[in-house]
């Protein structure tokens, strides 16, 4: 068993972005070859308290979110697998073929655990999404958006007991900029997906894949001789613990804004961070075999040590 050359990997990388373009096709059927894809219609009740929250401005929007979590990982990810190329510099042996060329080692660890995290990422979003389409459950402020006339002719049943409502929005919802209001109908069709929050679901695929990531790349580290490779890689688990608990920190303060500016009811938010864990676990775990497999080609590798053995 040989190392791949830069065509196989190549090949190799293509195959695996087809697969993931295939995985984005129903996100862009909701959101590209379809204007407006309407969620599950829900209904609501006149006196439902939990929908008549104010609307207000997002702390974090999901722009801010992406590029918060974006940033934090690619720093750790390029960071600890510089480090990781630095240290075992030299002690790889890649099968001297003439007129072959090898793939850069570092830059097809990078490209592995980007395109975990990726792979993830998507995963998780791809969940959320079909989630929140598919329950249409209505966000807080839902009716104070909608506006709608909250008369008995509305709100009651021919026996006089609240009813159910689910006539259609574009007529009862007065807040509508074609029913005289403010309200567009985009910011309305927005109001029907509160179930389950995606910035909670991929906040918490975030910090916990980093987290899990950090422990298993810091902790089977390889030995070196270089002392600036040493010391940052020490300096870094120093502060490990502390980089781990901020990340699960940021994750949770982001969730809980959901629910301070009433986009989210609380539920959605506890469902969404187990979403996130549960695909950050499966990604790492499963799929990637992060504390047992140290590199892209670990099985060549021992093969090779394992020749050289019976030769020797």
């Amino acid at each position: 068993m040989s190392f791949p050359t830069c065509m196989g990997v190549i090949c190799k990388a293509m195959l695996e972005i087809v697969g993931m373009i295939a995985l984005l096709m129903p996100l862009g059927y909701i959101y590209v070859f379809t204007s407006h894809y309407n969620p599950f219609q829900r209904g609501f009740f006149c006196d439902d308290q939990n929908l008549k929250h104010p609307f207000k401005e997002q702390t974090v929007p999901i722009i801010a979110a992406l590029l918060i979590w974006a940033g934090v990982s690619i720093i750790f990810i390029l960071l600890v697998e510089t480090l990781r190329s630095n240290a075992e510099h030299g002690k790889r042996r890649p099968d001297p073929i003439p007129g072959q060329k090898h793939p850069p080692w570092i830059a097809v660890e990078i490209y592995r655990h980007f395109g975990y995290f990726a792979l993830g990422a998507l995963g998780c979003l791809l969940f959320t999404e079909i989630a929140k389409y598919s329950i249409g459950r209505l966000r807080p402020h839902f009716l104070t958006l909608c506006q709608p006339d909250l008369t008995a002719d509305l709100c009651d049943d021919e026996y006089g007991y609240k009813k159910f409502v689910t006539e259609n929005e574009d007529v009862i919802c007065l807040g509508l900029e074609s029913n005289g209001g403010n309200i567009t109908k985009k910011q309305l069709h927005e109001a029907r997906l509160s179930f389950l929050s995606g910035h909670s679901s991929f906040s918490f695929y975030c910090a916990t894949f980093l987290i899990v990531y950090l422990q298993a790349r810091l902790s089977n580290f390889p030995e070196c001789s270089s002392r600036w490779v040493q010391r940052i890689y020490r300096l870094l688990k120093v502060f490990r613990p502390f980089i781990q608990f901020a990340m699960i920190i940021l994750a949770f303060w982001i969730s809980l804004t959901r629910i301070s500016d009433y986009f989210h009811h609380p539920m959605d938010v506890v469902t969404g961070a187990l979403v996130g864990i549960a695909f950050a676990g499966m990604t790492l775990l499963v799929i990637a075999d992060v504390f047992t497999r140290k590199s892209s080609f670990w099985k060549t590798l021992i093969s090779e040590d394992t020749k050289r053995l019976d030769q020797v």
